[in-house]
């Protein structure tokens, strides 16, 4: 876990650094959003923007600053 939390300062420069030059960047925060309404939509077999939508708003709260 220490190795884990020593190898996130970088990976948050490289995200700051892809933004800056303005690339599309995808954090693991959206990646779980994006499975959560994946897996939502399986379990439930309901799929509407409205999950989508309030999934979308969690990945962003979770963005790092």
């Amino acid at each position: 876990m220490a190795k884990l939390a020593g190898s996130l300062p970088g990976a948050l420069l490289l995200i700051r650094y892809a933004r800056s030059g303005r690339k599309t960047v995808i954090t693991g925060a959206e990646v779980i959003a994006l499975q959560a309404v994946e897996q939502f939509t399986l379990y439930t077999g309901v799929r509407s923007a409205q999950i989508e939508r309030a999934f979308a708003i969690a990945s962003v709260a979770l963005q790092p600053k």
